[in-house]
């Protein structure tokens, strides 16, 4: 799950700030003439950073799955395939 910090320090990277609970009304900017975000804002960051993360899991379990197949297309079997890339 992405946090509101998250997506606070995505929205503004490099910048210095604090917060005062969870809510974006609540951000205190140190670093000067920073735009202040909005809720609306911030909760659209946190809905793309959730996504970003699912999309990232589903390309790294379409890799596995791709290489587990070329590795048995080569004639590997199951227990050959499962010491070298784990439990298949």
């Amino acid at each position: 799950m992405i946090t509101t910090q998250q997506a606070v320090a995505s929205l503004r990277p490099g910048v210095e700030w604090s917060m005062n609970g969870d809510d974006v009304e609540g951000i205190i900017w140190h670093t000067p003439d920073v735009e202040p975000l909005t809720t609306a804002q911030v909760e659209a960051e946190v809905l793309r950073l959730e996504q970003a993360a699912v999309d990232a899991e589903a390309v790294k379990v379409a890799a596995r799955e791709s290489a587990v197949a070329k590795l048995s297309a080569l004639g590997l079997n199951v227990s050959e395939v499962e010491a070298i890339v784990g439990s298949v």
